[in-house]
């Protein structure tokens, strides 16, 4: 039987796998989180966006991105032991207003319909966070937010579901405390626990077409334990996506699976034409590593 290193490492059986079938692996393995978010996108975002957005190569080329993933900021609560984020390789800060009203016209301008608010960082740590998520979902008909949920308060929550945030995604680890706080380096389970709950009675009470996902992070170790881990947040969201921690950070955390660009492996990079990433500071980073800040510091 052919077997992954992880689902999405891009080697299999020690062979490199790339583009397409890759892609096709991911989207078997993640059926039901793409049915219930692929759903809530259907007139929302061109079906041939969506197309291109996965299999890149086969569809001709476009003049923009199939969707723009903005940083608030690469600030941060949490310096989880996988995460480039805690070694400070690029300049900390949040989006100015200037940069976010430049934003806000040329997602209008090039008539993008996908906007991702994700980043290094925690972006609901933004001093305006509640105010800049319903202005995008003003100028873009497909808006989604990652976030790691410790700051996920009435007020917060209210602003998500009105907007309206079409993908609320929450990033986590584990299924106890342990495990969490000992992957989320300042993070509290409880009070993740306690927010999850208010995000869900609060959506129940509002409503909305808001789908929320919870991406869990699953190291070697806990391969064996996957379907457990997943069921434990089930009951917190729509739907639970499995997230394969790779190693970003070059061994500092001996517990993740290899990734194809770190270990060497050259595909084709699609990220250009598939997505564009906006940094806080209003850069534009060309490649997949330098958006993920990959490496060591300096001396």
């Amino acid at each position: 039987m052919m077997r992954l290193l992880s689902p999405f490492s891009g080697v299999m059986n020690g062979k490199p796998v790339f583009d397409n079938t890759r892609r096709l692996v991911r989207l078997a393995y993640r059926a039901k989180y793409y049915k219930k978010v692929g759903f809530s996108a259907v007139g929302r975002i061109p079906l041939l966006t969506i197309a291109r957005s996965h299999f890149t190569f086969l569809l001709p080329e476009s003049s923009r991105p199939a969707y723009l993933t903005v940083e608030f900021t690469n600030y941060c609560n949490l310096k989880c032991s996988y995460c480039t984020s805690p070694l400070n390789l690029r300049k900390r800060g949040f989006m100015s207003d200037e940069t976010f009203e430049v934003l806000l016209h040329q997602i209008k301008e090039f008539d993008l319909h996908r906007v991702r608010i994700v980043g290094n960082g925690e972006s609901t740590l933004h001093p305006n966070f509640a105010a800049m998520v319903q202005r995008l979902a003003e100028c873009c008909s497909y808006l989604q937010v990652v976030t790691n949920g410790h700051y996920l308060n009435a007020q917060k929550i209210g602003s998500l579901l009105r907007a309206p945030v079409r993908l609320l995604e929450v990033s986590v680890d584990s299924d106890n405390r342990q495990g969490y706080e000992g992957s989320r380096i300042g993070g509290n389970f409880d009070r993740l626990l306690t927010n999850l709950r208010l995000l869900k009675e609060m959506r129940q009470k509002l409503g909305g077409p808001t789908v929320v996902n919870i991406r869990v992070m699953i190291r070697p170790s806990q391969m064996t334990r996957e379907s457990e881990i997943r069921n434990f947040w089930s009951s917190y969201a729509d739907t639970v996506m499995p997230q394969y921690v790779h190693d970003y950070t070059r061994g500092m955390d001996p517990d993740v699976f290899p990734h194809y660009q770190v270990s060497g492996l050259i595909p084709r990079c699609s990220v250009p034409s598939k997505a564009m990433t906006l940094h806080w500071n209003g850069t534009i980073p060309l490649c997949e590593l330098s958006q993920r800040q990959t490496g060591m510091p300096d001396g």
